[in-house]
């Protein structure tokens, strides 16, 4: 199959009888966002700006690295660009975020890993904008995590999600830009010391 042809409604399944939702072998709890938004930004005022970044790209990362393999697992796709473009659509189908690939190029011979794309409608965004005002730096911690996470997991290797455009900053849409840890200069300290666990455990 290819990235677009992935359908999550056909795999969800909601059961009354026990208050159970789940998606293939994972269990799902569907959140309202203002509630997501109002647990965010207490969270900000209890530990700062800098710690609750840390904490939901850690998050974000959890659930990307955990979605890849449960997608690897349960499907099929046609090669292997395939299964890494079905990130962006299924963050898609989960709600958080209209995601659009613009370039993947990665080697694995090499270590080389690029990704960039579109993100439109952030929650995290929207959000962040309820309760503050226009931030200096990118506001979408958990969707950066949770493309680190995804692309991580897929590459077999750390890489790291920022955001070179977000509309929390005032720009009119968000955009991602993946790649190896290395290839980052000190914008991704707090993002690498977050995931720090991660990248030991990858080696």
């Amino acid at each position: 199959m290819k990235a677009t042809d992935f359908n999550m409604q056909k795999d969800l399944k909601f059961n009354l009888n026990t208050g159970i939702t789940t998606f293939k072998d994972s269990r799902v709890v569907i959140l309202d966002a203002n509630a997501l938004g109002l647990l965010r930004q207490r969270v900000i005022e209890a530990i700062g700006m800098t710690n609750a970044k840390k904490l939901f790209f850690k998050l974000g990362f959890q659930n990307g690295y955990t979605d890849f393999m449960q997608i690897k697992v349960n499907y099929e796709f046609d090669d292997e660009k395939e299964l890494l473009a079905s990130g962006p659509v299924i963050h898609t189908w989960e709600g958080e975020v209209q995601a659009s690939p613009l370039e993947i190029d990665y080697n694995r011979d090499t270590g080389h890993f690029f990704f960039t794309g579109i993100w439109s409608n952030s929650w995290e965004a929207e959000q962040h904008l309820m309760h503050n005002k226009k931030s200096d730096e990118p506001v979408c911690w958990q969707l950066s995590g949770y493309a680190s996470g995804w692309c991580s997991a897929f590459f077999g290797k750390p890489t790291l999600c920022l955001e070179p455009v977000c509309v929390g900053k005032g720009d009119n849409h968000c955009e991602w830009k993946i790649q190896n840890l290395d290839a980052w200069g000190p914008e991704a300290d707090d993002y690498k010391d977050a995931i720090q666990e991660f990248v030991d455990k990858m080696g």
